[in-house]
């Protein structure tokens, strides 16, 4: 093959490439951080953490949007190399099924190392740095995110808090009223005043100041009510060695721990780029079937694959989880299978002459 074909269609996939992810991910992006404002204005997470949690997930969404981006560039690509006829021009100058593969060989195996080093390394750095973020957002008590006349669950839950109106001094709040459930009793109080302290060894108290707590239930025997100048609630802080989820594992940890759902996660990263090596294979003979109805049929067809592809994917890594299946065959049951329906669709393409576009 010509190296300016070889140019040309490996220049061509790129541009389609970026744009398309670019466009998908600025809509995720943008759904998030929707997601992540309307958290922040109901008190779940201080307006500060919105944007290095957007910053940390966002890198997330390349793992998977690579693949799926890169499958539609080839496809729209290709697609319109037939709708121009410039399919037929490539095949009298001896362009065939192979050439088309070599001539974007190069695009491909760049975008499986770059998904291969984001699933196996960045993306979980990222994930670790979200969930700790995220996880001291949730129990360290901010007070810029409580925002006056708005109820606020705080400490995972177990704190109800409210207040009237902010305080003259930056960081206060005015007639507070908390309730904390989990206690057989259970506890109300409601002050004048309340601020955050840090005390010795950077431990945080939620420090109230004249008001009354009541314990108990009105009208039971031992139903008490208690005034106080201050009282000091401590904040429960997220310490380093808070649990973590398996999507934010390092990979090599994976490899020294074992057991099914460490196995599970790291199929799960494994099939990344894999995936983008069987959808780069499935594209060729995809973008041959355009019924006259409808040209853009192989990207709805694309799709719906792709889909189907990834729900199968996380179907297998919750069967490995559950140890339904063996950890010997991991997910590449999956890849075979679309291998598979990749062949059969092959032939059916070249026996079918109802099939061949027009």
């Amino acid at each position: 093959m010509s190296s300016v074909i070889r140019r040309y269609l490996s220049l061509e996939l790129l541009q389609y490439w970026l744009l398309i992810t670019l466009v998908l991910w600025l809509v995720l992006v943008a759904a998030r951080f929707s997601l992540y404002l309307g958290q922040a204005a109901g008190g779940q997470l201080p307006a500060s953490t919105v944007l290095w949690l957007l910053a940390f997930k966002s890198v997330g969404f390349f793992v998977f949007l690579l693949p799926l981006t890169l499958f539609l560039a080839l496809l729209w690509l290709l697609g319109r190399l037939n709708r121009d006829h410039e399919s037929l021009a490539l095949a009298a100058s001896g362009v065939g099924t192979a050439c088309l593969y070599q001539a974007v060989a190069l695009p491909v195996l760049g975008a499986t190392l770059l998904v291969a080093a984001l699933s196996w390394y960045l993306v979980p750095t990222t994930a670790a740095l979200g969930y700790q973020l995220r996880s001291q957002a949730e129990h360290n008590l901010d007070m810029d995110a409580l925002q006056p006349g708005r109820f606020h669950k705080l400490q995972k839950g177990r704190w109800l808090v409210y207040a009237q109106r902010a305080g003259p001094v930056a960081g206060s709040l005015e007639d507070v009223f908390v309730h904390i459930s989990g206690s057989p009793r259970g506890q109300v109080l409601v002050a004048a005043r309340a601020a955050v302290e840090t005390g010795a060894g950077s431990e945080r108290f939620l420090v109230l100041e004249d008001g009354y707590r009541y314990d108990g239930s009105p009208g039971q025997a031992d139903y008490r009510v208690l005034r106080y100048r201050q009282y000091r609630l401590h904040l429960q802080t997220v310490t380093a060695g808070a649990e973590k989820k398996w999507d934010a594992v390092p990979t090599r940890v994976l490899w020294q721990t074992g057991g099914r759902q460490a196995g599970a996660e790291w199929q799960r990263r494994l099939s990344y780029p894999v995936s983008v090596l069987v959808l780069a294979l499935m594209a060729v003979p995809l973008a041959r079937f355009r019924p006259a109805t409808s040209p853009a049929y192989p990207l709805w067809l694309g799709v719906m694959l792709f889909a189907l592809y990834f729900n199968l994917l996380g179907t297998g890594q919750l069967w490995l989880e559950q140890g339904r299946m063996p950890g010997w065959l991991g997910l590449w049951w999956v890849h075979g299978l679309m291998l598979l329906a990749l062949l059969v669709f092959t032939r059916a393409w070249r026996t079918l002459p109802r099939w061949r576009p027009a």
